[in-house]
């Protein structure tokens, strides 16, 4: 009758809302009408189509989970600029990525051992893939940090599982990143064209706040050590290297100009222009005697 025929399409359309909203397909009991003029052959057909649409996006969703946002040109090169501060050269990375469809879940708990070692899991994340065949859906995420003397770095694995008509897919991804770390036998120190550089009052390179600890301090070099001159061939490298990438604690760090007799102060990380000369002779440091080369030096202010 037109009543019941109203009520059948208001029926079916509520039903069509209701799988879209919850991802399912419309091969489902609540739609079985719309099969009603097809063949069984036909349906058969239809539903496994349905299926293999299901699943693939599915794993298209997987994957962009598990990858996340691509980072922007500023993120990437304000991590490169970190890892350079912080001395650290990364390997390239170990990654390992499997999209596996239609394991049975019978036999599941025979192929995750399998997997396990292909992919070098953990007692412990074996054991969380294998509840895979417990549940509908499940997702998974190891972080492990990696500490080796003179390296560092971090062990990852990501997964996704989903239960469909019996069967199980998988989409895993697995990054292992490490670094080696310059080890120094002094700590406080900048390589640089096979010269090691420090700063007096000794202070971190990658301190990047102000200090006063300097003022009214008398410092002496250490043997064997002089202060940097601008005539050194090797300055603008020195300024590039050791000066404008590094904070050491200061605005600004003293230098020598020989020729002079004058100390001329450049700009730290901690200051716009870094690595930049900022005055031509710096009044608030000077050697405690006068000759060519002195070995010791007074501060008299708080900027240096």
């Amino acid at each position: 009758t037109a009543p019941q025929l109203r009520a059948l399409c208001s029926e079916s359309v509520r039903n069509r809302i209701k799988a879209w909203i919850v991802g399912e397909k419309p091969f489902d009991t609540q739609v079985a009408e719309a099969d009603e003029v097809r063949t069984p052959a036909e349906k058969i057909a239809g539903r496994s189509e349905s299926v293999r649409n299901r699943i693939a996006e599915w794993i298209s969703w997987a994957k962009s989970d598990i990858v996340g946002e691509k980072p922007c040109d500023m993120q990437v090169a304000k991590a490169e600029e970190d890892l350079l501060q912080l001395q650290i050269s990364v390997d390239p990375p170990e990654y390992a990525v499997l999209e596996h469809v239609g394991y049975s879940v019978e036999k599941w708990p025979h192929v995750v051992p399998v997997l396990a070692k292909r992919l070098q899991l953990t007692a412990d994340e074996q054991d969380e893939l294998l509840l895979a065949s417990e549940r509908h859906s499940g997702q998974g995420y190891f972080q492990t940090p990696i500490s080796e003397p003179g390296r560092i770095g971090l062990r990852i694995t990501s997964y996704r599982t989903s239960q469909v008509d019996g069967e199980i897919h998988l989409v895993y991804g697995h990054l292992r990143l490490t670094g080696s770390v310059v080890v120094q036998e002094k700590p406080h120190t900048i390589q640089c064209r096979g010269r090691t550089f420090t700063v007096l009052p000794e202070a971190s390179p990658y301190s990047h706040t102000d200090g006063t600890d300097m003022c009214g301090v008398t410092v002496t070099l250490p043997h064997g050590a002089t202060v940097v001159d601008i005539s050194d061939p090797d300055f603008e490298e020195i300024c590039r290297q050791v000066i404008a990438p590094h904070g050491w604690h200061a605005d600004k760090l003293s230098c020598r100009n020989a020729k002079a007799n004058t100390w001329p102060a450049y700009r730290t990380a901690n200051w716009s222009a870094a690595g930049t000369c900022c005055c031509e002779d710096e009044t608030w440091v000077r050697p405690v005697a006068d000759s060519p080369l002195p070995t010791s030096f007074k501060f008299t202010g708080l900027w240096v």
